[in-house]
């Protein structure tokens, strides 16, 4: 279901075109199905919280006023916290150029980013993420936590703003199937990002989702690069973690679709860095009026960003991590006024401003895992951001305990 998405929109130029107009302030977002770039903003709404009523009720007033004054077919774009008491930005585009997919796999490389960092700051440190893990692996024991997602993040003071364009660019000619966005996060501020994972397609009736979880890091050596792939296929810890997420997703899906396809289990994807194990479920909805943003709030957050079950994961969140994930592990994506759209969830992604970026990675915790394991897998991930923007940090992951 990666056909490009049906348009009302004139593919305006070649993806890569699209990006080389980026400039401050726009939106950009690129998947299999489709590429947008958002001009300006002609609307927007900062919602006091990101509960499913209140999103749904701020792109109806967004598609409303839109019209009211003129626009034809808007879209919303935007961004969606992970906790549902922040606040999210949706917006319509003063302007809205799109191209069609499958272009950028013919680009060329991009040139490596040389980012001059003055300073280096893991939020938590390594010995409180694994001391975090530790103490959700006792809770697992006590109460009926059975997965939670703890994760972390690094701050690198700059010498200059890192280019979100540059940025985008290099993101692409690694991860040219993936899910690359660039939307502002603020007033100097910019959520940039290559995101695996797609939390919801819709095209008309139809639907899919493509939940990760439980990851293995890759390899250097292509042997061993193949023994962890397979090695992950068969992992009964991975597999729990995977099966948890896709019971709960098809558990929010079933009431809201006519029929739904899920397959009997999970296939191995990789990444740059990563090998995932991914489901691709889809379905056709009941009720055609129901548009992808509100079938994406109705499902976030899901057990591969959060756990199970929610609230007790939602509660270990807040007690171990240590730090505000703001729109990490979050939504980000786009609604059009027929409801057709996609939201893919704010993962490998980055915080640029001014002075400083932030790189996020979390990794999903259950009976089995390791503190070790954990602080190495997120380790990995936020490799994806660092290699792109040229920073060199490496944890001192093999001497962290507990």
């Amino acid at each position: 279901m990666n056909q490009p998405l049906p348009s009302r929109f004139p593919l305006d130029q070649a993806p890569w075109g699209l990006l080389e107009g980026l400039k401050p302030g726009d939106a950009f977002f690129s998947s299999p199905a489709t590429t947008l770039l958002g001009r300006g903003t002609a609307h927007a709404r900062h919602t006091p919280d990101a509960r499913p009523e209140t999103l749904d009720a701020a792109a109806r007033e967004l598609f409303d006023t839109a019209r009211a004054q003129g626009h034809p077919d808007p879209v919303i774009m935007g961004l969606i916290p992970f906790n549902h008491a922040d606040s999210a930005r949706l917006f319509v585009p003063r302007e809205l150029l799109r191209a069609a997919p499958g272009t950028f796999e013919q680009c060329p490389a991009s040139a490596p980013l040389e980012t001059r960092a003055l300073a280096i700051t893991p939020e938590p440190s390594p010995e409180h993420y694994c001391q975090a893990v530790d103490s959700a692996l006792t809770l697992f024991e006590t109460t009926a936590l059975n997965k939670v997602v703890l994760a972390r993040s690094l701050r690198a003071d700059t010498q200059a703003p890192v280019d979100a364009q540059a940025l985008l660019k290099r993101l692409l000619s690694i991860n040219p199937r993936g899910y690359n966005f660039a939307l502002p996060a603020g007033d100097t501020e910019s959520l940039v990002g290559a995101s695996p994972e797609l939390l919801i397609r819709r095209v008309g009736n139809r639907i899919i989702a493509n939940p990760l979880a439980g990851s293995v890091p890759r390899h250097s050596d292509p042997q061993e690069d193949q023994r962890r792939a397979e090695g992950l296929y068969v992992s009964d810890k991975d597999l729990r973690e995977h099966a948890l997420v896709v019971e709960a997703i098809v558990t929010a899906l079933r009431p809201l679709c006519r029929t739904l396809e899920v397959p009997e289990g999970p296939e191995v994807i990789a990444t740059d860095r990563m090998w995932h194990l991914s489901t691709t479920i889809e379905g056709e909805l009941a009720d055609p009026t129901m548009t992808s943003l509100s079938v994406a709030a109705a499902l976030h957050p899901t057990p591969a960003v959060c756990g199970a079950p929610w609230q007790d994961a939602h509660q270990a969140i807040a007690s171990f991590e240590g730090f505000e994930r703001g729109y990490f592990t979050g939504l980000v994506g786009w609604c059009d006024a027929t409801g057709d759209g996609e939201w893919a969830i704010a993962i490998r992604c980055a915080e640029l401003a001014p002075d400083h970026v932030r790189v996020f990675a979390g990794a999903g915790v259950v009976p089995g895992s390791s503190p070790q394991g954990e602080l190495e897998e997120t380790a990995a991930k936020m490799r994806t951001m660092l290699d792109a923007m040229g920073l060199d940090y490496e944890d001192d992951a093999t001497n962290v305990t507990a």
